[in-house]
């Protein structure tokens, strides 16, 4: 039950990043300025032209956004399918074995995309004497057999599969992308897992609130990309009467 709350959650967070960007692409191409993004193209500007001068190009254009558009939501698609999937998500650290890489309450993002375990990479296995999966370092890697081991609690006993393997950490720079302390919400004790009595009625409400969360965070996607569909076309059917115009006089 646990796993399957973990999961939950990770579906929220990624759908709500998402939402997110959906959102910020929706809002930007409603004229909604953004400073950071204005910043950026003055920058990128400065030296061709004046931004006023591209801002007046970009309004005489007539290339139809059929191009960007398709890009966006397939961008969009392979990642909720990746999100929904659990081909990409936050996994949550439910002990201190791996400290001080992490610590128990701490998600770090994991991919099931391609999974190649090398010696320093941070697997998340089943192992038979452990009810959940464990997140761990490998520490080599012989045939089909890989040995892991905490940061903190060194060597496991027991050396694992490569078809036990559920997920590789996303590494970058050496290291994995973590966000501090979220999971403790979603880490729940012996009596927590019980499937009767308020415990588990909390388990149920939990599970009940997040799977709502889902449904609102897809429902923002949705409504978002497809205000973004309809600007992107209403703009250049603006643009395209803006040139008619020019074009009689």
């Amino acid at each position: 039950m646990e796993f399957e709350l973990e999961l939950l959650a990770s579906e929220v967070i990624g759908l709500s990043i998402l939402a997110v960007a959906s959102l910020v692409l929706a809002l930007t191409r409603a004229g909604c300025r953004l400073a950071a993004f204005e910043r950026f193209k003055v920058f990128r500007y400065r030296r061709k032209k004046s931004f006023v001068e591209s801002t007046v190009n970009e309004l005489k254009e007539e290339k139809a956004p059929v191009e960007r558009v398709s890009l966006v939501l397939v961008v969009f698609a392979i990642l909720l399918y990746l999100t929904l999937t659990h081909k990409l998500f936050f996994a949550v650290v439910v002990s201190d074995s791996m400290y001080p890489t992490f610590k128990r309450g701490d998600m770090y993002l994991a991919q099931a995309i391609y999974i190649n375990p090398k010696p320093g990479d941070i697997i998340m296995f089943r192992r038979p004497d452990v009810g959940l999966p464990v997140s761990h370092r490998v520490l080599r890697v012989v045939g089909d057999l890989i040995y892991t081991g905490g940061d903190a609690s060194g060597p496991d006993l027991i050396p694992i599969k490569k078809k036990d393997v559920i997920a590789q950490a996303v590494m970058i720079g050496g290291r994995p992308i973590v966000i501090p302390g979220l999971g403790k919400y979603f880490i729940l004790n012996a009596k927590q897992m019980r499937s009767i009595g308020p415990y588990g009625e909390e388990f149920l409400f939990y599970q009940k609130l997040i799977r709502a969360f889902k449904s609102y965070a897809m429902a923002i996607i949705v409504i978002c990309l497809s205000a973004y569909v309809y600007l992107e076309f209403e703009s250049y059917s603006r643009k395209r009467a803006y040139r008619k115009v020019k074009g009689r006089k």
